[in-house]
């Protein structure tokens, strides 16, 4: 495929016979299937497409990130999870050096560790091969896009606020302009060096004493022996069940699984199909939204598991989501609320709806793959997890790890931060959706995906929709404890005005808010007996096949 241009926007699906991929950049997807073409498996394409991201999306993931993967094994015919999200080192505390960036704390990377472990273990192509594409693409340069462009100069504060970001951000003291070419000498001789010497080079040679000495010098007094114990962790996915269909997701210490079949859990207590649709009906909406809130109430009994029990069974028990249910149930309101609501926020905010915040900003890529034997992969690679936030070493850009305000908040426990080789917890969603035991649709998203996967998959599994009109559809936040919900500007004023009567009053976030995602989804038509691919219009990315 030749590559077009990263727009936001809709995008159009693929289909294919072989194998299918969907990425949220053109010039990844294209690599992904040129790693297919030339005989490479689904995990080739998942190395290969990651490693070259970081060049293309800068701005929302990097080399010494996170990579966490949820991979179905054609010939074994079951599913695999790996972990190599961020490790805050337990013999040292929390480190913030970036003002800019003050709820980011310094951790170690597991992004290329990571890379390597699933390749080594799935992979069939070599490690330098595989890291062909980013070289190439890091040494030519990358297209700016306005997306990208608005992204940065947003955050310009935080980016450049190290000599080390202003050389790599702005290297004549402004950003590249749009449509030009982000030429990167420094990481492409970084990646070069990785691909002759494998991916130990950044966690033993001369790119981790780089970053070693970097991070001393800041103030983190991290040492080549806290980068070289690096280790991913293996983990068995979490199962469960939407009505009929059955659903396999990450287990802790992420959160995308047990999210999911949590609300799920209380929506199947409800005949949501009797409804309507939640752009049609106001009883949908709200109920959805409500078990999205609910689901968020549990998240500080989710850490690592290695070090803390984690009550999954009750969290997944049928009986304790018909519980949940039944508050739902029995607090419905016995009055129209339109009238106070009106008294309270006043005619404007009924008419147009309540000013709505910018919610956290989540950096992340996700990557959906099935190739021409049955293996599927639905990987998310971010710069959430490594090194000091603003700082960059060698051409790779740090972004440190959001957890601080967990650990200082008390909702992250202690486990991160006093027991060696404990993983951080994020909020990512790779999910496969099984058909008599073996996928036909993989799923996954950046942003709070936590809540954004199950809106879309529920438009595909409860409401019939096709998967890109589940992708396009309207998306929401959790419902505010105030009673406000945040919602893309897509929905119909009937809708609003009985969400009033409930007392809920709306804050619209545009049509389409970036911040809502950028679901990757591939998956196999029964009828058309193809594969098939789609892209969020909300991002750049775009599907293709082979």
């Amino acid at each position: 495929m030749s590559v077009s241009l990263p727009n936001q926007g809709p995008k159009p699906v693929a289909w294919s016979n072989r194998a299918m991929v969907s990425s949220s950049h053109p010039a990844v997807t294209k690599v992904m299937l040129d790693v297919l073409r030339d005989g490479g498996n689904a995990i080739d394409a998942a190395v290969a497409g990651s490693l070259v991201q970081p060049v293309h999306e800068v701005h929302q993931t990097n080399h010494a990130g996170t990579v966490v993967t949820l991979y179905w094994d054609a010939e074994t015919e079951r599913a695999y999870f790996m972990d190599a999200s961020a490790e805050l080192p337990g013999d040292l505390r929390i480190s913030t050096p970036n003002p800019h960036s003050s709820d980011n704390a310094a951790c170690i990377p597991g992004f290329i560790p990571g890379l390597a472990s699933i390749l080594e273990r799935f992979g069939s192509k070599p490690w330098s091969t595989l890291m062909e594409p980013a070289v190439r693409a890091a040494r030519e340069g990358a297209v700016m896009s306005s997306w990208q462009y608005g992204y940065l100069h947003a955050s310009l504060s935080s980016i450049t606020y190290f000599p080390s970001g202003r050389d790599f951000y702005t290297p004549d003291g402004f950003l590249i302009p749009v449509g030009e070419r982000w030429r990167m000498p420094q990481l492409a001789e970084t990646l070069r060096r990785s691909a002759e010497e494998g991916p130990e080079y950044f966690t033993k040679g001369d790119w981790a004493k780089h970053m070693v000495d970097a991070g001393n010098e800041h103030g983190w007094p991290i040492t080549m022996e806290h980068l070289a114990a690096y280790e991913p962790i293996w983990l068995d996915p979490l199962r469960f069940k939407y009505r009929d269909t059955e659903i396999i997701g990450i287990p802790p210490p992420q959160r995308g699984a047990l999210y999911m079949g949590y609300i799920y859990g209380i929506l199947e207590e409800f005949d949501l199909g009797s409804m309507g649709h939640y752009t049609e009906s106001a009883d949908a909406l709200a109920l959805i939204a409500w078990a999205m809130s609910r689901a968020h109430t549990e998240k500080a009994l989710i850490h690592d598991p290695q070090f803390y029990d984690v009550p999954v069974e009750v969290l997944l028990s049928k009986d304790y989501h018909r519980m949940i249910a039944e508050l739902w149930k029995g607090s419905r309101p016995k009055v129209d609320l339109t009238e106070f609501l009106r008294l309270t926020v006043g005619e404007t905010a009924m008419a147009a709806g309540l000013p709505s915040g910018n919610r956290r900003v989540h950096d992340s890529c996700e990557l959906s793959i099935v190739d021409e034997e049955g293996n599927w992969v639905e990987m998310m690679n971010t710069g959430n997890g490594g090194g000091i936030p603003g700082l960059v070493v060698d051409g790779v850009k740090n972004s440190g790890t959001t957890v601080k305000t967990e650990v200082e908040t008390g909702t992250g426990r202690f486990g991160w931060i006093v027991e060696p080789g404990a993983r951080t917890r994020h909020a990512i969603a790779n999910t496969l959706v099984l058909d008599e035991g073996s996928p036909w649709l993989a799923i996954g998203s950046p942003g709070d995906c936590i809540f954004t996967v199950p809106q879309a998959l529920l438009n595909i599994l409860e409401y019939g929709m096709d998967p890109y009109s589940a992708v396009d559809a309207p998306r929401f936040w959790p419902l505010n404890d105030d009673g406000t919900l945040e919602v893309e500007s897509r929905i119909g004023a009937d809708v609003l005005k009985e969400l009033a009567r409930m007392g809920i009053v709306t804050k619209p976030l545009g049509t389409y808010n970036w911040r809502m995602g950028s679901m990757q989804v591939v998956w196999r038509d029964r009828e058309k007996g193809m594969l098939g691919g789609v892209a969020d219009p909300r991002r750049t990315g775009i599907p293709g096949g082979i």
